[in-house]
């Protein structure tokens, strides 16, 4: 039955598990529901990524064409929101074979599909693990020029204000001696915001598994 944007299941109990119970959460694969995904993604996750090596027409398909048109998405949407978290892979009908053609002979197809798959996977991950360190070399320096930035910007309000106070005028603001300003000087608050946002996404990208 298809999945209509989000399934929750709960209360699963792991046979065998010691009493550990799991809560699914059953992602619809078509790529019109792929924005409302993000939200809910956690590196506290195990992410399984099912797919088909058959298609709708049931005709097996190949590494590359599910690279495309499914896994890829996945593992992009993943490395962005959640880097660190654990990705499981798993390949349905091993034991439904198309019509005609013989058990045997599927799954060692289907074997073969799942190798080239797990290469192709790797291939991926070492892209984005690449683009990963540009990104962080980029914040990184991203960090130091904003913090600079701040420093500099720090020291004019201050001798804003002091020539403001030297002069007898009054701080109409209630900050930093800037006239027409309340609190802190605008740009100031722009560099801050723009220091909090890096420091977010330094944290998601560097983040280890929990």
């Amino acid at each position: 039955e298809r999945t209509i944007a989000i399934d929750v299941h709960r209360n699963w109990l792991v046979p065998e598990g010691g009493g550990l119970v799991f809560e699914g959460w059953d992602f619809g694969g078509q790529a019109q529901y792929h924005t409302s995904h993000s939200p809910y993604l956690s590196p506290r996750c195990l992410v399984a990524l099912v797919f088909r090596p058959i298609g709708d027409d049931e005709q097996y398909l190949s590494a590359a064409q599910l690279m495309q048109d499914f896994l890829q998405t996945w593992f992009q949407m993943l490395h962005v929101h959640v880097p660190s978290s654990t990705i499981v892979l798993v390949c349905t009908r091993w034991g439904s074979p198309p019509g005609g053609v013989d058990l045997s002979v599927h799954q060692t197809r289907v074997s073969a599909l799942c190798a080239a798959v797990t290469e192709a996977v790797a291939d991926e991950m070492q892209s984005l693990n690449a683009q990963t360190v540009k990104e962080l070399g980029d914040l990184r320096r991203q960090e130091e020029k904003v913090a600079k930035a701040i420093g500099a910007e720090e020291e004019r309000t201050r001798a804003s204000g002091n020539q403001t106070h030297e002069g007898g005028g009054k701080d109409k603001g209630g900050g930093h001696g800037l006239p027409g300003q309340s609190g802190e000087h605008q740009d100031l608050k722009e560099l801050r915001s723009i220091a909090a946002q890096i420091e977010k996404r330094l944290r998601v990208v560097t983040a280890e598994p929990e």
